[in-house]
């Protein structure tokens, strides 16, 4: 692969003609897209190496196509030579399908980056072993065993190889990457029908020979996964965002969202929802689904048993031959500009759907229909491909190539059931014709959807990147400041189900600065500390952490990062000690076990107390003291930003001003601290600016000494909801000229 300099050579062309690029347009510029279509030869884009991982990919690719081809192929012989109902045999394969459709999304996070090479190797392998077992066991109940077993295992692939494919090169030669391992795939559905065809042709090789030979080639196949090596998330695209972004390192390397992190954020990245609906038409009109019902049409209008395997192969090769032809033309439209790739997508779903409806319509010939079809499935295919997994960070990839992976299975095997049922209502003469030009009529519903993921794409690329409108004017902001806030929250927006909980809501935290979030029970304010902290996500607005977007960030690496949140009341481990609690709070440094035991004995040379209950479960300590633990966790993390909810709630007015002068002590460090409180007094007299919440809004927004001047003032802010209390509130913003927001 290319290193950073050779991939940043490659695009001069696109820098020199702006001597003065925006941030926007260097952050682009790492991911390949440029503004124009000068894209790199593959050789040069692609090194040896990489190559050859290419190619063993493509082979991997065709060893799980090649044998299933030709068992769906030669299913209706399978079955009779077996004494097999032909439904019951599909069945088998169906509920195969179905079951790796399920569990694709769900094992998606079981195999972390270092080991995806070795078991993607494993599972190949295993693929193919089982495809072989599958075409030769005599007892349906094996066969239907070995079915669900090769889609459990299929499950794992959609996490491993696709996502490979996408880090193999350099973001300029990504598009040309899949087609190559695509075009993997077809020659599996190529060969898998030529071999196909040679055991219908017979009598020198039968079914059972067929299903062999298919078997033991794509065992062979399967071999060259052994040469399969890890990448790291993302490849060479990260080091360049970074380095345009003016960062040299990565703090939160080597950590892994969690499966609902990811989904989480990916669900709400529009556009990876919007192509779902692309991948579910790809698989409608281009999956093996439709291998059955193709063979049922041309029984259907008498045409030879050697009529399906041939239109399968030509159609896989003249596809093949199209997606070649057709790369660098990809690749160019993705270095011009995410939209006019994304425009693909749509214009490939379009021509695949006229495709399947030409098969039902134009009678005799079936080739050039279902070639049409595939061509432009497989050109949306690449274009979606590259279009959404750019959209998604790198550790989110493998969970959102799953998902993907359940559209496509999902839309082949609805398309496989709405023909089956339009076959079983309609005349037997033209069922099949009539069903299948029905059965893509549908599509069109999902062609029209598409057409907002080209309006979506690049709004959610620049998102991503931190390069969006929103990013342009908090850097603006910044620019007037002199300096990023350490905390920043603008116009959040956060609902439980149908209920909006948070109302456009905007904050800030400045370096060293010490402010309060105040306002009576129920108005939002724990609600607001959970999309804080990551364990909710907003509906809209943005979350930035030192000037670094984090609203997608989990909460783990929000405490990598430097956010740490004390919660009151809760801050401690019941049935640990008082040193085990001090470790877990370590567990954001990892292996740095120097810098945990320079924690611990700090806290306990600040906290004396602690000290001498190192030993004690944290349950049998006061509360006081248990809030002394909780504050201990800020010498540990060493945190930008400490985050106090209720540290008094409960405790003794003597044991507070001792953790008032805690918090002080640790401001003095250089620590930030958002102090959330129900006691109004206690909070002013700690902090230097001050928050009011109101219903999920923030109506105030002042000083703590200006606040401290005009007790009406604070007792109005203070009755929250009352009519009373927000009159008297706005007449006396009014006349001091506070700030409301």
């Amino acid at each position: 692969m290319p290193s950073v300099t050779t991939a940043a050579v490659v695009g001069s062309s696109a820098a020199d003609s702006d001597p003065a690029p925006s941030l926007r347009s260097a952050t682009r510029a790492a991911v390949g897209v440029y503004g124009d279509d000068q894209i790199p030869g593959w050789k040069e884009a692609v090194t040896v190496r990489g190559r050859r991982q290419v190619l063993a990919l493509s082979s991997v690719n065709a060893s799980i196509a090649l044998p299933l081809t030709a068992l769906l192929v030669l299913l209706p012989n399978l079955a009779r030579d077996n004494g097999w109902s032909t439904a019951s045999t599909g069945g088998a394969l169906v509920a195969g399908a179905i079951l790796a459709a399920i569990l694709a999304p769900l094992l998606s996070d079981r195999i972390p980056p270092s080991r995806r090479a070795g078991a993607g190797s494993v599972i190949a392998v295993n693929l193919a072993f089982i495809a072989l077992l599958s075409n030769v066991v005599p007892a349906y109940w094996a066969f239907l065993v070995l079915s669900l077993l090769r889609g459990a295992l299929f499950a794992l692939t959609a996490s491993i190889w696709r996502p490979a494919a996408f880090d193999l090169a350099i973001p300029e030669a990504r598009a040309r990457t899949i087609v190559r391992t695509q075009c993997g795939w077809l020659a599996g559905i190529g060969l898998g029908s030529l071999i196909a065809l040679l055991g219908i042709a017979g009598p020198a090789i039968g079914t059972g020979q067929a299903l062999f030979v298919a078997g033991v080639v794509g065992v062979l196949l399967s071999l060259a996964s052994l040469r399969l090596a890890d990448r790291t998330p993302g490849g060479v695209e990260e080091r360049r965002i970074r380095r345009a972004m003016g960062h040299l390192d990565d703090p939160v390397a080597g950590l892994r969202p969690t499966w609902r992190e990811s989904l989480q954020s990916l669900l709400s990245n529009r556009t990876l929802r919007l192509a779902l609906s692309g991948y579910v038409a790809v698989g409608w009109t281009t999956g093996l689904g439709l291998v059955v019902p193709i063979q049922r049409l041309a029984q259907e209008r008498d045409l030879k048993p050697l009529t399906a395997p041939l239109v399968f192969l030509i159609a896989a090769t003249t596809t093949a031959v199209v997606l070649i032809l057709t790369a660098r033309g990809l690749e160019k439209s993705r270095r011009r500009s995410v939209e006019a790739l994304a425009g693909v997508a749509v214009l490939g779903i379009l021509i695949s759907l006229i495709g399947l409806v030409l098969i039902g319509l134009v009678p005799v010939v079936i080739s050039p229909q279902l070639t049409l079809s595939w061509i432009g499935g497989y050109l949306a295919f690449v274009a979606l491909e590259v279009t959404v997994l750019s959209g998604v960070q790198p550790e989110d990839r493998p969970t959102a190539a799953a998902v993907t992976w359940f559209s496509l299975i999902g839309g082949s095997l609805v398309a496989l059931g709405l023909v089956s049922v339009l076959t079983s209502l309609l005349p037997d003469a033209a069922a099949y014709a009539i069903a299948l030009s029905v059965a893509g009529l549908p599509l069109i519903l999902l062609w029209r959807r598409q057409r907002r993921f080209v309006r979506t794409a690049g709004q959610d690329l620049d998102e991503r990147l931190g390069v969006d409108e929103d990013t342009q004017a908090f850097e603006e902001e910044t620019g007037e400041a002199g300096a990023p806030s350490v905390l920043s929250l603008r116009n959040v927006d956060f609902s439980y189900g149908s209920v909006q909980v948070l109302f456009d809501v905007t904050l800030k935290v400045n370096d060293g600065e010490m402010v309060a979030l105040l306002g009576p029970n129920g108005v939002g304010k724990t609600t607001l500390l959970r999309v804080l902290s990551g364990l909710e996500r907003p509906q809209s607005g943005t979350i930035r952490l030192d000037g670094e977007d984090i609203t997608d960030t989990n909460a783990s690496r929000r405490v990598v990062l430097g956010l740490s949140q004390i919660v009151g009341g809760n801050a401690v481990f019941g049935s640990m000690t008082v040193y085990e609690n001090l470790l877990m709070y370590g567990f954001s440094l990892g292996r740095d076990r120097a810098s945990i035991k320079e924690g611990i004995d700090r806290a306990f040379e600040v906290f004396p107390k602690l000290a001498d209950r190192r030993n004690q479960l944290g349950s049998t300590l006061s509360g006081g003291e248990q809030q002394m633990l909780g504050l201990s966790k800020a010498l540990i993390t060493k945190p930008r930003i400490l985050v106090v909810d209720e540290f008094s709630l409960g405790l003794a007015p003597i044991v507070v001003g001792e953790l008032l002068q805690m918090v002080r002590a640790l401001n003095a460090t250089g620590v930030a601290v958002l102090v959330v409180e129900q006691s109004v007094n206690l909070a002013l007299n700690l902090v230097n600016r001050c928050y009011f919440m109101e219903k999920g809004e923030i109506v105030y927004e002042g000083f703590a000494k200006d606040l401290l001047a005009q007790p009406e003032l604070v007792q109005a802010l203070s009755l929250g909801g009352s009519p009373e209390g927000h009159a008297a509130a706005e007449t006396t913003l009014r006349t001091e000229g506070s700030t409301s927001v």
